[in-house]
């Protein structure tokens, strides 16, 4: 029997997070430009500055320096052949002094994902992968009453077919940052930089989607969603993996904790009763290769404070000096409407 109901979800960023859409850019699609305080990165719209490039009878060697295996930027480029760095569309994304050790020298970026318009967003299907984690965890578990009513793997889909996650409205570039991954290794516990770059949203960043469900088994799971995410995050997440690092790289919760995005690590995104381990790291490349539980997957940003409601008091997202964050962590709350 069909049974509406909706909720409000609202998700606020406690770090980076990254969507991504498949999409690199290349350094020969970004250039450096140097501020007062902090300087920017700017994305020029390809296709503008084709054309640009072409009308000042340019397109020949441009076509040339895209196809081409020189190490020159876009900088370089614009140098080259005296072009004025003109304005070409696109956006432009502050630095947070942390991107990288050699200030504004970055490799490749994964993009964040864009809707039709151009404007980054988050998918419904991203968020809702990240609910189906918690609730796979929490709720069909090992509940044999669940197993009874069909909690098969297409039991599970049936369920899911009857929540249904809006994307989010459109996130301003304001909201964008460039940030680099960091890994530490349980065993040493020192944090690693690696030469992987990507675009995402800062920390403190609330992004509002609708839940929909259709019937009361749906509307019952959404409702109790918010104690399954910290149920999630206090019996398996922590426990399973995060426990064995330094608690200085690991950030208080604020509201129900989430893990959403790429870069979070294999511990929020798995079954952890029925991921099989031994087959990852069998089927993972030598230097790739899984050791004990994994890397905690962390990066940096510049640091960021916050008042809870009615209180003068300010609360620092992290607590650690070296400015780094867990990759994707978030809280939210959810309230019928």
């Amino acid at each position: 029997m069909t049974e509406y109901h909706q909720f409000e979800f609202t998700l606020t960023t406690l770090a980076p997070v990254h969507i991504g859409e498949g999409k690199t850019i290349t350094t020969k699609e970004f250039l450096y430009e140097e501020g007062e305080e902090r300087g920017y990165y700017y994305f020029p719209d390809m296709p503008t500055l084709y054309n640009q490039v072409c009308k000042i009878g340019f397109q020949k060697q441009f076509e040339q320096y895209l196809l081409g295996k020189g190490e020159r930027d876009l900088r370089g480029f614009f140098k080259d052949h005296q072009i004025k760095e003109n304005q070409f569309g696109g956006y432009r994304v502050k630095e947070t002094g942390y991107e990288s050790k050699d200030k504004g020298k970055l490799n490749n970026i994964d993009a964040f994902i864009k809707d039709t318009y151009g404007n980054p967003y988050i998918p419904g299907s991203s968020l809702k992968g990240a609910l189906r984690t918690i609730l796979v965890n929490r709720h069909f578990h090992t509940d044999t009453d669940n197993v009874k009513r069909g909690a098969s793997k297409n039991g599970i889909n049936e369920i899911f077919n009857e929540i249904r996650v809006s994307d989010s409205e459109p996130i301003p570039f304001e909201r964008l940052l460039i940030c680099q991954k960091w890994d530490v290794n349980a065993k040493k516990g020192i944090p690693n930089p690696l030469p992987v770059f990507r675009e995402a949203l800062t920390p403190f960043t609330r992004v509002k989607f609708t839940i929909t469900t259709t019937t009361a088994r749906a509307h019952y799971l959404i409702s109790g969603l918010e104690d399954m995410a910290k149920q999630f995050y206090e019996s398996n997440y922590y426990p399973r993996f995060l426990k064995v690092f330094p608690s200085k790289f690991l950030q208080p919760n604020y509201r129900a904790p989430l893990y959403l995005g790429a870069g979070s690590g294999l511990w929020s995104k798995v079954d952890h009763q029925h991921v099989d381990i031994t087959s990852i790291r069998r089927h993972t490349p030598g230097k790739m290769k899984m050791k004990l539980n994994g890397a905690l997957k962390l990066t940096k940003s510049r640091k960021v404070s916050f008042r809870r409601k009615g209180s003068v008091e300010r609360h620092e997202l992290i607590t650690n000096d070296e400015n780094l964050y867990e990759m994707g962590k978030c809280g939210f709350r959810i309230k019928e409407v």
